[in-house]
């Protein structure tokens, strides 16, 4: 790499660096990150059991629906972070200036302006890779394994994002990762119990 762009990409990443500083960028990336994939691996849960008390699932149909879901949950995702965020980036500014006595602009506008955009990047993102990796089996197995593996897939997504939750609050791992295993055992039983197909 010619010398010149490397410091021109290590100022870049210095001043990144320093907005995530200005903006605690990184918790609250981290936490839209685990909610977004959190809601994904729900949500393909649900539709990938809903589809298959239906009777009439095919692969195409839960791959179809699937990607459909994923990426409207990506869009919601990330246009309620962008809202969102701005609404506490624009107070946290206000908060600064109240503490500084002044109107402040230039870098910290940026800054907060970045956090901004990164947040519901990270938001409209996390939902679909959580989406799409139960939803990749049915194109390599038939139908009835490729269930058992996809909701496998998902329960192992949520003891992992479940996990990392327990590392960064410095908990027990195994439990926290299990509390979001329950969660989507409560999900699917609730579905099942609920599923219109016990009546249709």
């Amino acid at each position: 790499m010619p010398e010149g762009l490397r410091k021109k990409l290590k100022r870049k990443l210095e001043i990144y660096r320093l907005y995530c500083e200005m903006t605690n960028l990184v918790p609250i990336s981290r936490r839209y990150f685990i909610i977004g994939y959190f809601d994904g691996v729900l949500t393909i849960q649900g539709l990938i059991m809903g589809a298959h008390l239906s009777g009439k699932a095919t692969p195409e149909v839960i791959i179809s629906a699937g990607i459909a879901t994923a990426i409207a949950l990506g869009i919601s995702s990330g246009w309620g972070a962008y809202e969102a965020e701005g609404v506490e980036q624009r107070a946290m500014k206000k908060r600064r200036e109240k503490a500084m006595l002044r109107n402040v602009g230039g870098i910290v506008d940026r800054a907060h302006t970045f956090a901004v955009y990164i947040s519901a990047i990270v938001h409209a993102i996390s939902p679909i890779i959580a989406a799409c990796v139960p939803l990749l089996v049915y194109l390599f197995l038939p139908m009835d394994m490729a269930f058992v593996v996809a909701l496998s897939l998902g329960f192992v997504q949520l003891f992992a994002i479940g996990a990392v939750m327990g590392r960064v609050a410095d908990v027990n791992v195994a439990i926290a990762g299990l509390r979001l295993v329950l969660a989507g055992v409560v999900t699917l039983a609730i579905i099942i119990l609920l599923s219109p197909s016990h009546v249709i």
